[in-house]
């Protein structure tokens, strides 16, 4: 197999684990208030197993091991994100795990196992939707009834004057997958580290999406490899940035 049908067979078996879990956790709160379960345990450690396996030399950094790596190239592992989701019974969460190499991610793969749509992407060779091959939005308008993407946080800090809805689906990764297959016009996160968007920024950029800070505007050339929180940014189609940057601000200011 190739390095990317390895991961699609690994992510697709952590989904299997994950569903094996769903509706019947115990949720316990890290010390950042957000929820932890034994399904994100149970599903890192199968992830850190098989990449371990079939990747060999290849560090792991994950969300719910406190780690950390020493080289320039590592799988970055959000087991469940969306666990918020995931213990209330709603089908929206995912399985997310992205190769960053030089600080650029370069293959990654999203899993919804609950309604079953499998991403997946690798540098320069697109990206893909259960086998069909996805695009960004191509057209130039923002309509009313088209849809904006918030992360969790960023809804309660941000003001959007502009002509469609938003929605806020409680995944940080949403926002890159439904970019990348055209059903939002863009997504706005805070709040979240690397593994929340490493997987989600190949597939939305394989797709004809950018990710830029949402403060500056300027293109985001880089992510380290460390548990340190990042800046606001905005993942959309070229050219909805100007538009959609325009019309977010942060506090309402």
């Amino acid at each position: 197999m190739t390095e990317i049908e390895i991961l699609e067979d690994v992510v697709r078996r952590a989904g299997d684990i994950a569903l094996s879990y769903y509706g019947r956790v115990t949720p316990s709160e890290k010390s950042d208030k957000s929820f932890v379960t034994e399904a994100d345990k149970a599903v890192e450690e199968f992830l850190r197993e098989q990449l371990a396996k079939h990747f060999r030399g290849v560090e792991v950094l994950g969300e719910e091991v406190e780690s950390s790596v020493k080289h320039n190239i590592a799988w970055v592992v959000d087991p469940i994100d969306g666990t918020a989701n995931f213990v209330a019974g709603l089908p929206i969460w995912a399985v997310s795990v992205g190769l960053v190499e030089d600080g650029l991610p370069t293959m990654g793969a999203v899993y919804y196992p609950a309604f079953g749509e499998l991403y997946m992407a690798q540098k320069g060779k697109g990206a893909w939707l259960n086998g069909r091959r996805i695009f960004a939005r191509r057209d130039n308008e923002i309509r009313h009834d088209d849809l904006l993407g918030l992360s969790t946080l960023s809804i309660k800090r941000m003001k959007v004057n502009l002509p469609c809805k938003v929605r806020s689906l409680g995944t940080a990764v949403a926002c890159f997958t439904f970019v990348a297959k055209g059903s939002f016009v863009g997504g706005v996160l805070t709040d979240n580290r690397v593994w929340d968007i490493a997987a989600g920024w190949v597939i939305a950029k394989e797709a004809g999406a950018e990710i830029n800070y949402l403060l500056t505007g300027e293109p985001i050339s880089s992510l380290k490899l460390n548990r340190e929180q990042l800046p606001p940014q905005l993942v959309a189609p070229p050219q909805f940035l100007e538009t959609l940057m325009a019309g977010i601000r942060i506090g309402g200011k």
